[in-house]
């Protein structure tokens, strides 16, 4: 029956491949469909729903977007949204903006802490993209500051850690409505990582949708106990790889076992997303 990959980063956010080289591998790897869910940016969407149209692999335009709850960080992947939608991209533009200033402040910190990096050399990392911690990283990696990214943010880049710069506050229940609000479909992404899983069901109460089952950092154990949360809330079952290319050393896309019947109910959630903005 096949499978997808709905968690794919390109270099218009923080991975290494191109939306059309993203769609080009999709196809060689045998995927039947894949995402392109970029942080913060929808930039990279038109390329890719233009090569999947030539080649015949499926394309969910997507999008991931960062939210926090005290010091901890909630992703949530959009589905399948409206990403042309004016009030969306305003608000996505603030979310960049944002970002900006966080690595602005992060560089000034590395720079007291004797780890200079300058824009520069980040801008020829992320040529299109939005930077991020991991541009970051891979920067300290190239000057020799650390030996590798998960040094990088393990030691420095991680809150809690002498380099770490806390955001502007957005919550994820903000994300949520965001999402919605251009109808698309709402899945906390990664959920191990935020290691607070007694937030779920205030994120379903906000209109959370779905949880990502499937991922890199999910082993055996973790992938049946947030099967079972999805069962308990109803909610849509996803997965990815999460794939950025060569950023973090390896290509992972399709390396995830994710059955094609998630792509399938997510698919038909897209009507009832519809019809509840519709109503509203």
């Amino acid at each position: 029956m096949g499978k997808v990959d709905l968690h794919i980063h390109t270099i218009f956010s923080d991975g290494t491949l191109a939306p059309r080289e993203a769609v080009f591998l999709a196809k060689e790897l045998g995927l039947k469909a894949i995402s392109i869910t970029d942080h913060d940016s929808v930039e990279g969407l038109e390329e890719g729903l233009e090569s999947a149209k030539q080649i015949g692999v499926e394309l969910v335009p997507g999008v991931e977007m960062s939210s926090d709850v005290e010091e901890d960080e909630y992703h949530i992947l959009g589905y399948y949204l409206h990403w042309r939608q004016k009030r969306f991209l305003s608000r996505l533009r603030f979310f960049q903006k944002t970002r900006k200033e966080r690595n602005d402040k992060l560089l000034q910190r590395l720079k007291e802490l004797g780890m200079e990096i300058k824009f520069g050399d980040l801008t020829k990392l992320a040529p299109k993209g939005v930077i991020s911690r991991l541009h970051i990283a891979r920067s300290m990696v190239e000057k020799k500051y650390v030996t590798s990214i998960d040094e990088a943010f393990e030691q420095w880049l991680n809150p809690g850690k002498p380099a770490y710069i806390k955001r502007d506050r957005v919550s994820p229940f903000e994300v949520i409505n965001l999402i919605i609000d251009a109808e698309g479909i709402p899945v906390f992404a990664h959920p191990v990582l935020s290691k607070r899983d007694e937030l779920i069901p205030r994120m379903v109460d906000a209109g959370l949708m779905g949880i990502e089952v499937y991922h890199t950092t999910h082993n055996e154990a973790v992938v049946k106990h947030y099967r079972e949360i999805a069962r308990q809330f109803d909610l849509l079952i996803t997965g990815g790889s999460d794939c950025h290319g060569e950023a973090k050393g390896k290509l992972l896309m399709g390396k995830v076992h994710v059955p094609i019947s998630c792509l399938w109910d997510l698919k038909r959630a897209r009507s009832k997303v519809a019809q509840r903005v519709r109503k509203s």
